[in-house]
């Protein structure tokens, strides 16, 4: 269940991520010559942010809002029909103890088992492909340490002064050696906390001492950029979004304006006549090392892209000042639009569902139903099982006022009247111990959780990411014998009233941190006095979201 719900997350993250992608790849291209190389790496920065940040970023601007899908407005705390399957009419629970033969196949749709054995395969598929890609990352910066263990340090006195000079000029405090090895095959830096400049032992009677003194700046810089500690981000964003070509593409183009923005910050450096000189070098690299072997966790002077890099270096100059906020402010409204969460409106995605008849079906449960109950509750049982043959008004009465008093002792202790895990203090995992796997399990992000289905219990538990079950719904045969008005009578008026969608939902505090939501269909001249469709008791600080400043639901 957790893994599902982390799958889904990523999923969304992805969706989000792609669209932002698309914007900046766009907005790339049409001020491609107008940006400098800095500003074409950097606006990659938004990019990331949204892979690895996730939180809802409210706007009225959102592509999702332009795809042309049939959607009916809901109260956020409502819980739509998507997530409360197999739901059958209420005159049918009321007037029959079993299901019809057409909700008996709906209870037994593999079409749904199905769906959700397979949505718990990809996640898991997912989750084997992160690991793989992490562990192989690991193991190659392992065999890569233990090789560079083994190579010689430049002695070098000419190479060692160009190397210190060179930080003196970038203000590099850090203490970096050169390393000789042939397993890179171009210059390269490696080591975030410990940087090392790798240069292959065929390039020492290869290159000038200007040319050296090039490179070093090179690698320098990438030191003094922190680029080492991007790369390294970028290589564990790629591992969890594995699966999305579209990011990996980008943040391959990110990877490039890395070396682009480092060759910028170099070029700022150096003298006019030095900068034809430094395109040179990357020539003459790229004659020594036509088949450049590249290394995991590695920043190297000398890549494929160099043609890219030339065309940079022979066209240096510093971006417009306009183009470079136009640049900016479209991107920041792609990535604000990218958000799967727009402002203006609170939707469910299922226009078709038929909420007045939100109730789940039954399966006969007394057993365990009196294993839970009290002895008021198993009075209330059979009264509820004669309710159909004519009984007296006072004692109906008296059978609802008792019902409804065992709903609010339980709902002050955060339970239902056919559940024993209280909201708050329960997981979900503990609910999976005792009843199984759920019959359906989505996220709901207007109700801020997840919601499980156990249709078996006449339950729908909603769980937070961190597992806690923060509201528990009944859909109990008895609450079909308490009247809205009754409700009302005992419990008094409504600290929430809300008529919506067909149905009227009332709430009232049960203590200080427990609410209770009663559900009825919505009073009409063919029916009054609407009996109760289903209930919940809501543990409103178990949708906080502390990290997206998200205050969660009231009601």
């Amino acid at each position: 269940m957790v893994l599902s719900a982390l799958f889904k997350e990523v999923l969304l993250l992805s969706l989000m991520g792609s669209i932002l992608a698309l914007g900046i790849l766009v907005i790339k291209a049409i001020f491609r010559q107008r940006l400098s190389a800095k500003l074409h790496y950097y606006i990659w920065i938004l990019l990331v942010l949204r892979l690895i940040v996730p939180i809802d970023i409210q706007s009225h601007i959102s592509f999702i809002s332009f795809i042309p899908i049939e959607q009916k407005k809901l109260d956020h705390h409502f819980i739509a029909e998507q997530y409360v399957p197999n739901i059958i009419p209420n005159s049918t629970i009321a007037t029959e103890n079993t299901p019809s033969i057409e909700d008996s196949k709906a209870l037994a749709d593999p079409g749904i088992l199905g769906a959700i054995l397979s949505y718990d395969t990809a996640a898991v598929l997912w989750i084997i492909g992160v690991s793989s890609m992490l562990l192989y990352i690991l193991c190659v910066n392992i065999l890569m340490r233990a090789k560079l263990k083994k190579c010689s340090f430049c002695e070098r006195e000419d190479l060692i002064e160009i190397l210190e000079a060179e930080k003196s000029k970038l203000r590099v405090n850090s203490k970096i050696k050169i390393i000789y090895s042939n397993y890179s095959k171009s210059p390269a830096v490696y080591g975030m906390i410990h940087p090392k400049i790798i240069i292959p032992e065929e390039l020492i009677d290869k290159l000038t001492l200007e040319e050296f003194r090039f490179v070093l700046s090179h690698e320098l810089t990438h030191i003094k950029n922190k680029d080492l500690v991007v790369n390294t981000l970028l290589m564990i964003v790629k591992a969890i979004y594995w699966f999305n070509p579209l990011i990996w593409y980008s943040l391959n183009q990110v990877k490039q304006d890395c070396e682009l923005a480092c060759d910028a910050s170099v070029i700022s450096t150096l003298k006019t006549e030095e900068v034809k000189k430094y395109g040179l070098t990357i020539i003459n690299m790229l004659r020594l090392f036509s088949e450049k072997r590249s290394t995991t966790g590695t920043l190297g002077y000398a890549s494929k892209y160099n043609k890219r890099r030339i065309v940079m270096i022979t066209q240096f100059k510093k971006s417009s000042a306009i183009c470079a906020v136009l640049a900016l402010s479209l991107t920041i409204m792609v990535g604000f639009s990218s958000t799967i969460k727009p402002g203006s409106s609170v939707v469910s995605p299922n226009e078709n569902s038929d909420i007045n008849s939100s109730t789940l079906s039954v399966e006969k449960t007394s057993q365990d139903q009196a294993s839970q109950s009290d002895i008021t509750q198993d009075k209330t049982s059979n009264a509820s099982a004669s309710n159909n043959n004519t009984s007296s008004l006072s004692s109906n009465g008296d059978t609802q006022r008792k019902l409804l008093s065992s709903i609010m002792q339980l709902a002050k202790q955060g339970k239902i009247i056919n559940s024993k895990f209280p909201v708050k203090t329960t997981v979900i995992e503990d609910v999976e111990k005792k009843l199984g796997n759920p019959d359906k399990a989505d996220w709901v992000p207007n109700a801020k959780g997840n919601y499980a289905v156990f249709s078996k219990y006449n339950v729908v538990f909603g769980f937070n990411k961190g597992s806690q079950i923060f509201e528990a719904r009944s859909f109990d045969e008895k609450l079909n014998e308490l009247s809205l008005s009754m409700v009302k009578k005992v419990f008094g008026t409504p600290a929430y009233d809300v008529k919506s969608n067909g149905e009227e939902i009332i709430g009232y505090v049960a203590n200080s941190e427990y609410k209770i939501l009663l559900v009825f269909p919505m009073p009409s001249n063919s029916n009054p006095d609407p009996v109760m469709d289903h209930y919940s008791v809501l543990y409103p600080k178990g949708t906080f979201n502390n990290m997206s400043n998200d205050t969660g639901r009231q009601w």
